[in-house]
């Protein structure tokens, strides 16, 4: 268990501060990027990509990136407090944390299913809960074209992105009251990330199919979020599917 984070002068007291969970992944930087070019101070959890995470802190000012291992939940929990505490307080989550595996039913073992499981879906849950009783606002959390949308995907990994999409849909209608904003950004075929272990068929067919003949971009991804992390009101509830036109 460590951090660290760039010295150097913080931004205005009144600019929101957002917690990422999984920073260091294809999309999670991108979300880093996009957030900390608006303004935003951002704490991020990253497990392996050290060095990606202190590239991200070097980069932009008042970014604060801390090691957690996001599938045990005490261990998130310290983490989170880690990162309010640095950031002082805490107004967005955005869960980008995700295990991906190309594997079909028959070659997924018990072990990987609840690895699955406890990073995409699990992890998100407890992230949310935490950060609310934090006072956060406003929640968004990574989904994919594959848990709502009947495509070829990997099963396992499916029916877990179907987990967040039905986990953000409760939540929006238990927090709305209490003014907090609940949604998922579901992106289609990226061109870098979890798509890469997408087999050459299932691109090809995405593409046949695809309305803008291009896989998406993990900045496209990236505009969306920091869109409703930074500036969305009353968009609550809904899975934001972002697949090219998909028909």
């Amino acid at each position: 268990m460590w951090s660290f984070r760039l010295c150097g002068t913080q931004r205005p007291v009144g600019s929101a501060r957002v917690v990422v969970v999984g920073g260091s992944g294809t999309v999670g930087r991108a979300v880093v990027s996009a957030l900390a070019v608006r303004g935003a101070r951002v704490g991020f959890t990253f497990l392996h990509g050290e060095a990606v995470a202190r590239e991200l802190a070097e980069r932009h000012t008042g970014v604060v990136a801390r090691r957690v291992d996001v599938a045990a939940p005490d261990e998130l929990a310290r983490g989170l407090d880690a990162l309010v505490t640095s950031l002082g307080g805490v107004d967005v989550l955005v869960h980008a944390a995700v295990v991906a595996t190309g594997d079909g039913l028959a070659a997924v073992d018990e072990a990987m299913f609840d690895r699955i499981f406890r990073v995409n879906v699990k992890s998100a849950f407890f992230s949310a809960q935490h950060v609310v009783g934090h006072g956060a606002r406003e929640i968004v959390l990574l989904g994919s074209i594959d848990g709502v949308r009947s495509v070829p995907s990997p099963v396992a990994y499916a029916a877990s992105k179907g987990a967040v999409s039905a986990l953000a849909t409760s939540l929006a209608k238990e927090l709305g009251p209490r003014a907090v904003r609940v949604n998922v950004v579901a992106p289609g075929i990226l061109d870098a990330g979890a798509s890469t272990v997408l087999s050459d068929e299932v691109k090809r067919e995405y593409m046949k199919h695809c309305a803008m003949k291009r896989f998406g971009r993990p900045a496209e991804v990236a505009e969306l979020v920091a869109w409703l992390a930074l500036e969305n009101t009353y968009v609550t509830g809904r899975t934001i599917v972002l697949d090219g036109g998909l028909g």
